[in-house]
């Protein structure tokens, strides 16, 4: 094979369209790709002058022209008008043009490399969804429960570097940050990286049991302990966690009674069940969790001070989602690529969901985002998802996805009546957005359950109702 015939043969095989031109922009080579795009013939686009398609109304400005102007490469984009048997169809493709000089300095020829922007979505797409990534660094840090600890920003690889680092060392770990930030997720990758990753890691949300129930549940009972007790007796969280890793979240909403216990259970490394006489001993790794700052909660006498200094050995603060751009794009193509399994589907991210993802805050942080790309997959009837008003979709206010996850207070969040009339929105749902709405204002406030429960003047237990109820942490 001659050397012209290879260099044409790669140039075909590569999937980007590619054409040359001479100084007055008659086109010298173009690629089977570019071809293709162009929706023409070899033959009659070589007879071609790339000026012909503005007097075919194909392209309304010529980047070759501005290459010659400035002299220099130029990126822009194209809209392009495609003559089909089947009608015109339109396109935006991105252009690269490089210009070639002679000997006299002048623009000698323009070589161009140029790709429609969907199917230069679709390859973005594709590698984000590989399986491999070719890297310096490990960005993403696998965990048994299927999670990922994503960590493209530098704020991310610095807190996963210290939770490695301080895995294998048995003391205690609280772990700080927003709600939704991942502090369960750490949480896991710290229990998966140290010595005890072949035993149990064992979760409990504090608030999220009455406080008459917690302390059974983490310390057990005997047989017969109190009415409606099992008559077997049962084994508590701490004695389950034995040899591996009890992870407490939401610690700070621990009841003031029962914090002196857990201090004791931490210091002596045994444990009482209701109801017995007998102590024993566990061996288990601490780690604890708040999205409020512990030591106001000490200086306003809700939570020990002794206990602040026991859990609070190696503090670990996540910043928010907001703080560390550069992990969302990565989050959302993982989690796209998750939910595409799950439901069986194929959906890809248009240019514009993820510029506007990108940009969007993200008060919810990393679960509100995993939330809103779910609801993408589901509720997108085609297979690309192409979203300009990310914090509609986040917030639910649409017919179907009913009134469990109203948008964040912290969101403008003025009602769009007319919209929502026609998306069939009830004054039931609406009555629920507000509640929610209120109740997690109130919680980024006070965020203890029993000081809610008091500013919005109801129980404790009807607050945790309402936490479930529209899935708030």
């Amino acid at each position: 094979m001659k050397l012209d015939e290879f260099y044409e043969l790669m140039l075909d095989n590569i999937p980007y369209g590619i054409y040359i031109l001479d100084a007055a922009g008659n086109y010298l080579f173009v690629n089977s790709t570019y071809l293709q795009t162009m929706n023409m013939s070899k033959k009659d686009l070589l007879a071609f002058n790339v000026h012909d398609f503005l007097s075919t109304n194909q392209i309304t400005f010529c980047i070759s022209d501005i290459v010659h102007q400035k002299k220099r490469r130029v990126v822009m984009f194209q809209d392009v008008q495609r003559v089909g048997s089947k009608g015109n169809t339109s396109f935006r493709q991105l252009v690269i043009s490089n210009p070639v000089f002679g000997p006299d300095g002048e623009v000698q020829n323009v070589i161009a490399v140029c790709k429609s922007l969907d199917t230069l979505n679709e390859f973005y797409n594709e590698a984000s969804m590989s399986d491999q990534v070719s890297s310096f660094a490990q960005p993403m840090h696998a965990i048994p429960s299927g999670e990922s600890v994503i960590a493209e920003s530098q704020a991310m690889r610095g807190i996963l570097s210290m939770a490695k680092e301080v895995a294998d060392v048995d003391t205690s770990l609280l772990i700080t940050g927003e709600s939704g930030t991942g502090k369960e997720v750490v949480a896991q990758y710290v229990h998966q990286s140290s010595k005890r990753a072949g035993k149990k890691l064992v979760i409990i949300n504090c608030a999220s049991l009455p406080e008459n129930l917690l302390e059974a549940e983490l310390f057990g009972y005997e047989k017969g302990a109190f009415t409606g007790a099992s008559p077997n007796g049962k084994a508590g969280l701490f004695e389950l966690a034995d040899g591996g890793t009890l992870f407490l979240d939401e610690v700070n909403s621990l009841p003031y009674a029962l914090q002196g216990k857990l201090l004791r259970a931490i210091e002596t490394k045994s444990i009482q069940r209701i109801g017995s006489t007998h102590s024993k001993e566990v061996d288990f790794r601490l780690i604890s969790a708040t999205n409020e700052d512990l030591w106001r909660a000490v200086t306003e006498k809700r939570f020990r001070a002794d206990l602040f200094y026991r859990l609070n050995v190696i503090p670990l603060n996540l910043v928010p989602l907001r703080e560390r751009r550069e992990d969302i794009i990565p989050l959302a193509l993982h989690f796209l690529k998750n939910y595409n399994s799950k439901y069986n589907k194929n959906k890809l991210f248009t240019e514009t969901t993820m510029s506007n993802i990108q940009r969007y805050p993200w008060y919810g942080n990393v679960r509100e985002l995993k939330n809103f790309v779910e609801r993408s997959v589901v509720m997108t009837a085609s297979d690309y998802i192409e979203i300009s008003d990310i914090g509609t979709v986040a917030a639910g206010l649409d017919a179907s996805s009913g009134p469990h996850r109203p948008q964040s207070p912290l969101q403008n969040t003025l009602p769009r009546f007319e919209t929502m009339m026609q998306q069939g929105v009830s004054l039931e749902q609406y009555v629920s957005q507000c509640e929610c709405e209120y109740l997690e204002y109130a919680m980024t406030h006070f965020q203890s359950s029993y000081a809610v429960a008091e500013a919005l003047g109801t129980s404790q237990s009807a607050i945790m109702r309402k936490k479930k109820k529209y899935q708030l942490h």
